[in-house]
Protein backbone atom coordinates (compact mmCIF):
# COMPACT_ATOMS: atom_id res chain seq x y z
CA UNK A 1 0.00 0.00 0.00
CA UNK A 2 1.41 3.51 -0.92
CA UNK A 3 2.27 5.39 2.40
CA UNK A 4 -0.33 8.34 1.08
CA UNK A 5 -2.96 5.87 1.15
CA UNK A 6 -3.58 6.12 5.15
CA UNK A 7 -1.75 9.26 5.61
CA UNK A 8 -4.28 11.54 3.14
CA UNK A 9 -7.42 12.69 5.32
CA UNK A 10 -9.07 14.12 3.04
CA UNK A 11 -10.06 13.27 -0.61
CA UNK A 12 -13.03 15.07 -2.28
CA UNK A 13 -15.16 13.20 -4.95
CA UNK A 14 -13.11 12.18 -8.11
CA UNK A 15 -14.03 14.84 -10.35
CA UNK A 16 -12.60 17.62 -7.96
CA UNK A 17 -8.93 15.51 -8.62
CA UNK A 18 -9.09 15.54 -12.19
CA UNK A 19 -6.63 17.34 -14.32
CA UNK A 20 -7.44 20.65 -15.78
CA UNK A 21 -5.98 23.08 -12.75
CA UNK A 22 -4.65 26.17 -13.91
CA UNK A 23 -3.35 27.04 -10.59
CA UNK A 24 -2.77 25.95 -7.36
CA UNK A 25 -2.27 26.68 -3.21
CA UNK A 26 -1.28 25.00 -0.41
CA UNK A 27 -3.26 26.08 2.59
CA UNK A 28 -4.31 25.12 6.07
CA UNK A 29 -7.72 24.04 6.74
CA UNK A 30 -8.76 22.34 10.17
CA UNK A 31 -9.17 18.54 11.04
CA UNK A 32 -12.96 17.66 10.21
CA UNK A 33 -14.45 16.42 13.40
CA UNK A 34 -12.91 19.62 15.30
CA UNK A 35 -14.52 22.49 17.14
CA UNK A 36 -12.81 24.83 14.38
CA UNK A 37 -14.02 22.84 11.73
CA UNK A 38 -17.28 23.14 12.94
CA UNK A 39 -17.25 26.79 13.60
CA UNK A 40 -16.15 26.81 10.08
CA UNK A 41 -19.38 24.93 8.55
CA UNK A 42 -21.79 27.28 10.29
CA UNK A 43 -19.61 30.40 10.00
CA UNK A 44 -19.51 29.99 6.25
CA UNK A 45 -22.10 27.32 5.37
CA UNK A 46 -24.37 29.63 7.04
CA UNK A 47 -25.91 26.56 9.45
CA UNK A 48 -27.84 27.04 12.34
CA UNK A 49 -26.01 25.61 14.90
CA UNK A 50 -28.00 27.93 17.73
CA UNK A 51 -24.63 29.14 18.88
CA UNK A 52 -23.06 31.86 15.92
CA UNK A 53 -26.69 32.99 15.02
CA UNK A 54 -27.90 33.70 18.75
CA UNK A 55 -24.62 35.78 19.43
CA UNK A 56 -25.28 37.67 16.25
CA UNK A 57 -28.88 38.22 17.60
CA UNK A 58 -27.47 39.27 20.84
CA UNK A 59 -25.49 41.85 19.27
CA UNK A 60 -28.26 43.23 16.73
CA UNK A 61 -26.90 41.40 14.07
CA UNK A 62 -29.68 39.05 13.43
CA UNK A 63 -32.09 38.80 10.42
CA UNK A 64 -31.40 41.11 7.16
CA UNK A 65 -28.23 42.75 9.24
CA UNK A 66 -26.50 38.73 9.83
CA UNK A 67 -26.81 38.25 5.96
CA UNK A 68 -25.49 41.79 5.24
CA UNK A 69 -22.17 41.68 7.16
CA UNK A 70 -21.56 37.47 6.74
CA UNK A 71 -18.02 36.35 5.74
CA UNK A 72 -16.98 36.31 2.52
CA UNK A 73 -14.67 33.40 1.40
CA UNK A 74 -14.55 34.53 -1.87
CA UNK A 75 -12.71 31.86 -4.12
CA UNK A 76 -11.39 30.04 -1.02
CA UNK A 77 -14.16 28.53 -0.09
CA UNK A 78 -14.62 27.52 3.86
CA UNK A 79 -12.11 28.40 6.67
CA UNK A 80 -8.18 28.10 5.98
CA UNK A 81 -5.14 29.99 6.52
CA UNK A 82 -2.60 30.50 3.41
CA UNK A 83 0.80 28.55 3.84
CA UNK A 84 1.85 28.76 -0.04
CA UNK A 85 0.65 31.37 -2.07
CA UNK A 86 -1.56 30.46 -5.30
CA UNK A 87 0.75 29.43 -8.28
CA UNK A 88 1.22 28.44 -12.08
CA UNK A 89 2.70 25.30 -12.66
CA UNK A 90 5.22 25.33 -15.41
CA UNK A 91 4.57 23.04 -18.61
CA UNK A 92 4.44 19.48 -18.12
CA UNK A 93 3.64 19.84 -14.37
CA UNK A 94 -0.20 18.78 -13.22
CA UNK A 95 -1.89 18.03 -9.97
CA UNK A 96 -0.15 14.23 -9.55
CA UNK A 97 3.26 15.43 -9.59
CA UNK A 98 2.44 18.48 -6.96
CA UNK A 99 0.21 16.24 -4.62
CA UNK A 100 3.25 13.46 -4.99
CA UNK A 101 5.57 16.71 -3.99
CA UNK A 102 3.51 17.83 -0.88
CA UNK A 103 2.77 13.88 0.38
CA UNK A 104 6.62 13.93 0.29
CA UNK A 105 7.06 17.32 2.15
CA UNK A 106 4.65 16.72 4.67
CA UNK A 107 6.29 13.23 5.37
CA UNK A 108 8.79 15.19 6.40
CA UNK A 109 7.45 17.67 8.61
CA UNK A 110 5.88 17.47 11.92
CA UNK A 111 2.67 19.20 13.33
CA UNK A 112 3.14 22.74 14.50
CA UNK A 113 0.99 24.40 17.48
CA UNK A 114 -0.19 28.16 16.68
CA UNK A 115 -0.68 28.99 20.53
CA UNK A 116 -3.82 31.03 21.91
CA UNK A 117 -5.28 32.42 19.21
CA UNK A 118 -7.49 35.62 19.15
CA UNK A 119 -9.33 37.74 16.74
CA UNK A 120 -7.14 40.50 14.96
CA UNK A 121 -8.02 43.06 12.30
CA UNK A 122 -5.47 42.97 9.35
CA UNK A 123 -6.89 45.98 7.04
CA UNK A 124 -10.57 45.60 6.67
CA UNK A 125 -10.73 42.05 7.63
CA UNK A 126 -10.49 39.95 10.52
CA UNK A 127 -8.80 37.19 11.20
CA UNK A 128 -8.00 34.63 13.79
CA UNK A 129 -4.07 34.62 14.79
CA UNK A 130 -1.49 33.23 17.46
CA UNK A 131 -1.67 35.86 20.30
CA UNK A 132 2.51 35.51 20.20
CA UNK A 133 5.20 35.23 17.59
CA UNK A 134 5.14 31.11 15.76
CA UNK A 135 8.63 30.79 14.30
CA UNK A 136 7.85 27.20 13.43
CA UNK A 137 5.04 28.17 11.06
CA UNK A 138 6.79 31.09 9.65
CA UNK A 139 8.99 28.49 9.01
CA UNK A 140 7.02 25.68 7.41
CA UNK A 141 5.34 28.26 5.12
CA UNK A 142 9.24 28.92 3.80
CA UNK A 143 10.11 26.18 3.45
CA UNK A 144 6.77 24.70 1.69
CA UNK A 145 7.19 27.88 -0.88
CA UNK A 146 10.90 27.12 -1.32
CA UNK A 147 9.71 23.48 -1.92
CA UNK A 148 7.68 24.17 -4.97
CA UNK A 149 10.06 27.09 -6.31
CA UNK A 150 11.09 24.57 -9.33
CA UNK A 151 7.80 24.13 -10.00
CA UNK A 152 6.34 27.29 -11.07
CA UNK A 153 6.08 29.15 -14.51
CA UNK A 154 8.51 31.73 -12.86
CA UNK A 155 10.38 30.75 -9.59
CA UNK A 156 12.24 34.25 -9.06
CA UNK A 157 8.26 35.72 -9.56
CA UNK A 158 6.94 33.12 -7.17
CA UNK A 159 9.48 33.71 -4.47
CA UNK A 160 8.52 37.52 -4.55
CA UNK A 161 4.92 36.82 -4.45
CA UNK A 162 5.57 34.24 -1.29
CA UNK A 163 7.48 36.84 0.56
CA UNK A 164 4.75 39.48 0.50
CA UNK A 165 2.58 37.11 0.87
CA UNK A 166 4.05 35.40 4.09
CA UNK A 167 3.08 37.34 6.77
CA UNK A 168 1.71 36.00 9.97
CA UNK A 169 -0.17 32.97 10.04
CA UNK A 170 -4.03 33.97 9.53
CA UNK A 171 -7.37 32.44 9.45
CA UNK A 172 -9.56 34.67 7.23
CA UNK A 173 -13.11 35.15 8.73
CA UNK A 174 -14.52 38.11 6.88
CA UNK A 175 -14.28 39.98 3.71
CA UNK A 176 -13.82 43.99 3.89
CA UNK A 177 -15.73 45.46 6.91
CA UNK A 178 -16.16 49.11 7.78
CA UNK A 179 -14.92 49.89 10.95
CA UNK A 180 -17.67 49.77 12.68
CA UNK A 181 -18.92 46.83 11.38
CA UNK A 182 -15.46 44.88 12.08
CA UNK A 183 -15.99 45.64 16.00
CA UNK A 184 -19.78 44.72 16.21
CA UNK A 185 -18.51 41.60 14.24
CA UNK A 186 -15.97 41.05 16.97
CA UNK A 187 -17.88 41.13 19.62
CA UNK A 188 -20.84 38.79 18.25
CA UNK A 189 -18.17 36.24 17.55
CA UNK A 190 -16.03 36.45 20.54
CA UNK A 191 -17.87 34.11 22.99
CA UNK A 192 -18.34 31.50 19.89
CA UNK A 193 -14.60 31.53 19.60
CA UNK A 194 -13.56 32.30 22.92
CA UNK A 195 -12.98 28.20 23.84
CA UNK A 196 -10.89 27.56 20.50
CA UNK A 197 -8.86 30.93 21.16
CA UNK A 198 -7.72 29.56 24.48
CA UNK A 199 -6.45 26.51 23.33
CA UNK A 200 -5.46 27.45 19.54
CA UNK A 201 -5.24 24.98 17.00
CA UNK A 202 -2.44 22.59 16.04
CA UNK A 203 -1.28 22.38 12.43
CA UNK A 204 -1.54 19.15 11.71
CA UNK A 205 -1.82 19.03 7.82
CA UNK A 206 -1.76 20.80 4.61
CA UNK A 207 -4.31 21.00 1.95
CA UNK A 208 -3.76 21.56 -1.94
CA UNK A 209 -5.67 23.51 -3.40
CA UNK A 210 -6.59 23.76 -7.62
CA UNK A 211 -7.60 26.79 -9.55
CA UNK A 212 -9.92 25.91 -12.45
CA UNK A 213 -9.49 29.66 -14.02
CA UNK A 214 -10.12 32.98 -13.80
CA UNK A 215 -12.50 33.72 -10.64
CA UNK A 216 -13.65 30.48 -10.21
CA UNK A 217 -13.44 28.34 -6.94
CA UNK A 218 -10.52 26.67 -5.73
CA UNK A 219 -11.14 23.32 -4.76
CA UNK A 220 -9.96 21.01 -2.41
CA UNK A 221 -7.33 17.78 -4.19
CA UNK A 222 -6.83 16.07 -0.82
CA UNK A 223 -5.37 17.06 2.63
CA UNK A 224 -2.08 15.29 3.79
CA UNK A 225 -1.09 15.02 7.24
CA UNK A 226 2.20 16.66 9.19
CA UNK A 227 4.27 13.31 10.12
CA UNK A 228 3.29 12.24 13.08
CA UNK A 229 -0.04 13.90 13.27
Amino acid sequence: MPEYAYREEQQPSAAAAEPGFARFAIFYTPRPGTALAAFGRSWFGRANDGVTLQAFSDAGLSGTNFARLAPVPGRYTGLHAPIRATFTPRDGIGPDAIKTRLIDFTARREPVATGPLTLSRAGRFLVLRPVEPTPGLDWLAAQCATCFEDFTVSPAEAAREDRAFQNRFSISLTGPLEAAHLERVTQALWPVLDEICAAGVTVDALSLFGESGGRSPMRLIGRYRLAAS
